[in-house]
């Protein structure tokens, strides 16, 4: 071989080098070929005996309707997905699991999945997520399980280019602390409603994908009570997606629904002592168009079909957001055969018949995957406006003796109510409304309103002008507290004790509704009262709402009609939203516990005028109203009776001020000592000095007989009035 061969030959094997070396890196370079999270889990997913019965390569056979779901959780336009479900359709092993193995390897990024608890999420990572991970030869390149030299964890998972991170929405700083992507929640019914008084969990998670413009998330879970459940309140800004499922018949599809199966009885069978006559093991399915029967075989055949031979998710509104309903009648699992739902059913309505509803609220919920309506445990909306009394708004009638303010912090308004209470906490609402403007800075924006608000008198039935005599201010929102520790510290005066409150950690009523209160407020500055700090006030929300609105048929102030103690009244003029805001919640079995229920908010409605009505039952017990006695009461009404026969202002209202509480409490913040809880009636009441021009001092008491025979005291007197 000459030279000029041998260049030649260099030259050529260079030049074959120089290409496969760039094949390689543009292979490695490559952006990968488009693949839904679909198509992912059939090519790579592969099943372990830790995570499911079915082992081996991943199947859409098994669960037909999900493959849907795990196409649209893919789609580059997709931001958000909801799923409301039954138990037992596989939804955590083919949906959670493949989207979060999806990102892992497709699209590295961050994902956050959250769980209602923090051992909710251990139980995910060690019996799901983790055996996902060994099972997998592409997640178990990207993630070393073994080794804790990179940050991994039970909870963490870091690979090239993200990070896996399981949470519970029970922790403020687990649900605030980190960005993401892709955000997971499961279960929202379970998941904390308020994150120690820093907001919804779920609102809170969704704040974290702000800054990912091609961002996901992906809620799902099973329903719990209408009008109270979360994924149904997510739910409602979907397309709401039903999977529809051919006949073998006559090829029309339909949505299966429990409806279509029937349990056939057995007039000549002897009567079982659960299920009666009824044979639950030849239960069946039934199209509703043509009337064929299904076997189970044929019902899972269909299923499988349903896609290839026009049927699949059909949505039924309009809107960005996918959202799908799925039961159990579209599982093909051997426990969800339409005998064992059968047998299930009959068990429940044995129960239910026998007054126990839980197994067929498991039922509706877990199997059906739709909300169990409490009827009867709430009275109508229709109810109350029916009892609105006829007197006029900042007005009451002769019962009402003494007036608070209650008030709840938004972050755009303060919702005020105004409650007149007399003889056995009977209250009559004054006012209800709301006062907008910014609540963050202090002393600005609607605080200037809530000032002249508080300022105002109530008009009683006899003329006199009552003053507002406490005020409650809810302080839990971290955003707002201290605006509102502000205006505790500036307006609360021996006349107009004006306290900051919170509401109880507790939903099930563990909390009595007085507890003494606490100086947590931690700001010292040079004024008397900033070094004395503001007594923070803890309210038994759950007990309160056990008084109010009770959970049975019988039980709950807002059921009793007439008048005298414990009753409620309101004016027809009242705002129309009070009575939907009044019944705004609802004690429903526990999840976690069916024998204890808790309270849960609707999610169709606010609840601003429960809360400032739970306020004013905490400032009746805190100014130790319900202890006060029969004489001093008489004493009060007598007063507001008299003030007409003595003074009378320019505008033909005669004013009172607020002078009992000053006597029964003295001090701001409201400090009390056992012997100040009952009220000495041996010598009179000191009135404190009021900026009306009226003021009324020194009403000794007369003996209580000649008080009874007082003509201000008698039926007369009253039809007079």
């Amino acid at each position: 071989m000459n030279y000029a061969d041998s260049a030649n030959d260099h030259e050529g094997r260079a030049a074959l080098a120089l290409r496969a070396m760039h094949a390689r890196v543009w292979r490695r370079l490559r952006p990968p070929p488009k693949m839904s999270g679909a198509e992912w889990a059939v090519k790579y997913r592969v099943l372990s005996n830790e995570e499911s019965s079915l082992k081996g390569r991943f199947s859409w056979d098994v669960s037909p309707a999900l493959r849907g779901i795990a196409e649209a959780a893919t789609l580059p336009a997709t931001r958000k997905i909801v799923v409301q479900k039954s138990a037992q359709v596989g939804y955590t092993v083919g949906i959670v699991c493949n989207i979060i193995g999806y990102h892992i390897h497709y699209r590295p990024s961050v994902i956050v999945a959250a769980f209602p608890r923090t051992m909710a999420a251990k139980d995910f990572a060690s019996e799901k997520l983790d055996p996902m991970i060994r099972a997998c030869k592409v997640l178990r390149a990207r993630i070393n399980l073994k080794s804790r030299a990179d940050g991994n964890s039970l909870l963490r998972k870091r690979f090239p280019g993200g990070l896996a991170k399981l949470v519970g929405t029970n922790s403020p700083s687990d649900v605030k602390s980190t960005s993401a992507r892709v955000v997971v929640v499961e279960e929202p019914d379970d998941a904390a409603t308020d994150v120690r008084g820093q907001g919804n969990s779920i609102k809170l998670l969704e704040e974290r994908v702000k800054t990912y413009g091609d961002h996901l998330i992906l809620i799902g879970g099973t329903p719990t009570a209408k009008d109270a459940s979360a994924v149904e309140a997510e739910m409602r800004k979907t397309d709401k997606r039903y999977f529809h499922v051919p006949c073998h018949s006559c090829g029309e599809t339909h949505v299966m629904h429990w409806d279509n199966v029937t349990i056939p009885e057995d007039e000549d069978a002897q009567p079982r002592d659960i299920y009666g006559r009824h044979q639950h093991e030849k239960a069946y399915y039934t199209c509703p168009h043509c009337g064929t029967t299904w076997t189970d075989d044929e019902r899972i055949a269909n299923l499988r079909r349903a896609e290839r031979d026009g049927g699949g998710w059909v949505p039924t509104a309009q809107s960005a957001i996918p959202g799908f309903y799925l039961n159990e009648l579209l599982s093909t699992f051997d426990e969800s055969r339409v005998p064992v739902l059968a047998r299930k059913y009959l068990e429940a309505k044995f129960k239910l018949d026998n007054g126990d509803p839980n197994d067929m609220i498991a039922f509706w919920n877990s199997t059906l995957g739709i909300t169990w309506e409490y009827r009867g445990e709430l009275p109508e909306e229709d109810t109350l406006r029916k009892r609105a009394e006829h007197y006029a708004e900042w007005s009451c009638p002769v019962g009402g003796l003494e007036i608070f303010a209650t008030i709840d912090v938004q972050h755009d308004r303060l919702a005020v109510t105004v409650w007149a209470f007399g003889r056995g906490e009977e209250m009559w609402l004054v006012y209800w409304g709301e006062l907008y403007g910014q609540t963050i800075v202090a002393h600005a924006g609607a605080w200037v309103d809530l000032e002249i608000l508080l300022g105002r008198r109530v008009r009683h039935a006899t003329g006199a002008a009552l003053a507002i005599g406490a005020a409650a201010i809810d302080c839990s929102d971290g955003q707002t507290s201290d605006a509102a520790y502000a205006f505790v510290r500036k307006h609360s005066r021996p006349d107009r004790e004006v306290i900051a409150v919170k509401g109880a950690p507790d939903a099930i009523g563990k909390f009595e509704i007085w507890t003494p209160p606490k100086k947590v407020d931690p700001n010292k500055r040079s004024t008397k009262a900033s070094r004395v700090g503001v007594s923070i006030h803890i309210v038994g929300t759950a007990k309160a709402k056990d008084l109010i609105l009770g959970w049975s048929e019988n039980a709950g102030r807002v059921r009793l009609e007439g008048d005298g103690p414990g009753r409620m009244h309101w004016f027809e003029a009242v705002r129309d939203d009070f009575y939907e805001q009044l019944l705004s919640e609802i004690k429903i079995p526990s999840r976690l516990n069916p024998a204890k229920r808790e309270w849960k908010p609707r999610t169709d409605r606010r609840n601003e005028a429960l809360d400032c009505t739970v306020y004013a039952i905490y400032l009746y017990r805190h100014k130790r109203l319900h202890l006060r006695r029969p004489a001093m009461w008489d004493l009060v009404e007598q007063r507001i009776r008299q003030a007409p026969l003595m003074l009378e202002g320019d505008d033909g209202v005669f004013e009172l001020p607020a002078v009992m509480a000053s006597h029964e409490h003295p001090g701001g913040q409201g400090e009390r000592t056992p012997d100040d809880r009952t009220p000495d009636l041996s010598s009179p009441p000191k009135v404190t000095a009021s900026p009306t021009p009226v003021v009324i001092s020194n009403i000794k008491p007369r003996p209580v007989q000649a008080r009874l025979s007082s003509p201000f005291a008698s039926d007369d007197w009253n039809s007079r009035l």
